[in-house]
This record gives C-alpha cells, structure tokens and sequence, in this order.
C-alpha cells in the first residue's frame, strides 16, 4: 500500500462519511482483503455472498470535545475456515507442520494479524489528517460467527481535529 492509495489533502476527516470511507480504500487497496463491508459484522452473510477474506468496519461511538472528535472505530478482519487435509501416510511423505490442526485457523490468525498491522502501520505512517489516541486493543476470534470465520478484531480510537468555527453559521446567534 503506497502513499498513493489515499488522498487526504483537503479531506475533512471530521465527517462520518469520510472516516468510513478511508478505512474502506485502505482495505479495499489491501492484496489480502477481497470483500469490504460497514456496519455490523454479524449480518454480513445474510446480505452478499462476499469473497474471503474479509475486512468491516464499524463506527461504534464519537465524543466531542471543543478542538476534535474521537471516533470510536472497530475493524474486524476474516476469512472461512477450511478444512485440512494432510492424505500423507507414515510410509510415503508424511509431513510434520508444526501448526497442523484439524482447519486452518491458526494459518487464518497469522495472516489477519500481518493484514491488520500493515493497515495501522499505515494509518499511523500515512496520514497527517488524524492519530489513534491509545493503544490499539486487538482481539482473536474464531467460531463466533455462524457461518465459520476466524480472524481479529481491533477497537481503537481515532482523534481528528475539528477547528468549530463559530463564522460558518452566523444565522444561528
């Protein structure tokens, strides 16, 4: 993901739609993210049939204060778990995978992980328009959908700055 994926000159990160719509080109921007939703993550089967994996996002609250918004956001990032199949027998190529399961969860954790890294790293490195104003708390997660995802959650909060210029609604007074 290059400089190039989001332009942020100009762009008033104050409003909703923009912050949704920022976290959707980075993801949507992301070679490892093939379907990009908004909104609540536990519909998302029940309205597409989206290709895996997957990122949401989801504005949770905004507080503000006189000088900036803090926009409480939750990225979810998943992919369907599969089956394994290891058809290797003791006598002919057995291999020994040292994170060898019955699925492939733990192949899925490892790759959301570097996916949701490389989206804060980002956002961290790549935009003057807004900072997180804490630590990023990022959660694991597999059978908590019923359609068999596993991946990650991150909840942060993302502060902008909202300069409330009093001249803009001189009709109100």
């Amino acid at each position: 993901m290059g400089a190039e994926v989001v332009s942020n000159i100009g762009t008033n990160y104050t409003l909703y739609y923009n912050i949704l719509d920022y976290w959707k080109t980075i993801m949507k921007n992301h070679p490892s993210i093939n379907f990009v939703s908004q909104g609540d993550m536990f519909s998302i089967d029940t309205k597409e049939f989206p290709a895996y994996p997957l990122g949401n996002v989801m504005i949770t609250k905004a507080s503000m204060s006189e000088k900036e918004i803090t926009y409480g956001i939750q990225i979810t990032l998943a992919d369907k778990v599969k089956l394994k199949n290891n058809e290797s027998t003791t006598s002919a190529n057995l291999q020994t995978i040292p994170f060898d399961g019955t699925d492939d969860t733990v192949d899925i954790h490892a790759n959301m992980l570097s996916v949701m890294n490389d989206l804060i790293c980002f956002t961290r490195t790549g935009v003057n328009a807004f900072e997180f104003s804490n630590d990023i708390q990022v959660t694991p997660f597999s059978d908590n959908f019923d359609n068999g995802l596993a991946g990650w959650v991150a909840n942060m909060e993302l502060v902008v700055f909202n300069s409330c210029d009093t001249c803009l609604f001189p009709t109100l007074l």
